[in-house]
């Protein structure tokens, strides 16, 4: 649920947003930046529904400059609210767009640091854990050419920052990876804690510490539903 943004002790987040992406706002300093009605006019409509607690459902065309206009009122709200922004994608792919890129440039608009995190499906994290028993059963479980990727993969886990499979340098067969990555049954809470090794309970602890958290619909549905599987993409 959304609650009202309180204004009563300035300017409402709508007047806020209308002025920043305005052809005198702060996003003009910007040297990359080109005055668009359509997306100033989408960022309002954003900020408004955070302002009365309301829904929105927006739509529009490649070039109006999508992510500005909804990451720039979100984020204030979040962090003028004590709140979390979370910021679902179809693909896996927007999702890191949206770290690399587009976050990056909203904290240096706003002047104001923030923590980001990235959330994937538990399945897009590799597991130390069962990279250790499938090390340890190379022999039984893989073929020569197999047993070849799962070396790679321990080796790329020696320098991983995240441990995702998105920054693995080769793309492994799905047999090999399915052994070695996060489970629900054997990456728990409790037998791979967050102050451990594991990259997914690492991961979702840096989630609950973030102002703003990027997922994909699927993981985000998932999480919404605690029947379905949370090893979605």
């Amino acid at each position: 649920m959304i609650l009202p943004h309180d204004t009563a002790s300035g300017p409402s987040l709508t007047d806020e947003t209308h002025q920043f992406f305005s052809e005198k706002g702060e996003l003009s300093a910007s040297p990359d930046f080109e005055y668009r009605a359509e997306q100033q006019q989408l960022a309002v409509e954003v900020a408004r529904s955070l302002d009365e607690g309301s829904g929105l459902l927006a739509e529009a065309g490649t070039g109006v400059g999508k992510s500005l206009a909804y990451l720039v009122p979100a984020i204030k709200f979040a962090i003028e609210c004590g709140k979390k922004a979370v910021i679902s994608t179809h693909t896996i792919n927007l999702q890191e767009q949206l770290v690399r890129k587009d976050l990056p440039l909203v904290k240096k608009l706003l002047g104001r640091d923030f923590g980001v995190s990235l959330l994937k499906g538990r399945q897009n994290y590799l597991c130390p854990k069962r990279l250790r028993l499938a090390l340890n059963q190379s022999g039984d479980l893989f073929s020569s050419s197999e047993d070849e990727e799962l070396r790679s993969i321990a080796n790329w886990a020696k320098k991983t920052q995240d441990g995702s499979l998105a920054s693995l340098d080769f793309k492994p067969s799905p047999s090999v990876w399915a052994q070695v990555c996060s489970e629900p049954h054997v990456c728990t809470q409790r037998t791979c804690g967050a102050g451990s090794s594991c990259f997914f309970q690492l991961a979702r602890k840096q989630a609950g510490e973030a102002t703003v958290v990027v997922v994909n619909h699927s993981l985000f549905f998932s999480l919404l539903d605690p029947s379905r599987p949370e090893d979605q993409e």
